[in-house]
């Protein structure tokens, strides 16, 4: 019984420990239920905390905020659409089809990955037609 205590003691320990080195901030905002049930899904099917994909899906979403505001057109859409569709709105609703440049961009390549893997057979075949597509991008 005393080895499990003194155990958990030191595992307080390590956690405390490696919790002030990451120096992580709580962001508290209000937030959809439906939002947050994606991220909770998300992180099961990825195997990693909740905190870990929100951080980076919050990361990626400002990223691009970023680079919309910018261009004074496109800002101006942007706020307007942040107005209508998240101000006014009691709940907003995840949109799985809406996909950015950058993600559809990801989407076919992981798919051409795919394509080339099952084509080819093996790994290294891939790791080939990989570094004969860089070198010809040259």
């Amino acid at each position: 019984m005393a080895l499990l205590r003194a155990v958990k003691r030191y595992k307080r320990k390590l956690e405390r420990k490696f919790t002030k080195q990451i120096k992580r901030v709580q962001f508290n905002i209000a937030c959809d239920k439906e939002i947050i049930l994606v991220a909770k899904v998300l992180a099961k099917r990825l195997e990693a905390p909740v905190y870990v994909v929100s951080e980076h899906a919050l990361q990626l979403g400002l990223s691009e905020i970023a680079i919309l505001a910018e261009d004074p057109v496109l800002k101006e859409r942007l706020c307007r659409h942040l107005v209508q569709d998240h101000l006014l709105v009691p709940v907003t609703r995840p949109e799985p089809e809406t996909l950015t440049k950058r993600a559809l961009r990801v989407q076919n390549t992981l798919e051409f990955l795919r394509l080339v893997e099952t084509k080819a057979g093996s790994p290294e075949v891939v790791r080939e037609i990989m570094k004969q597509l860089l070198r010809d991008n040259e």
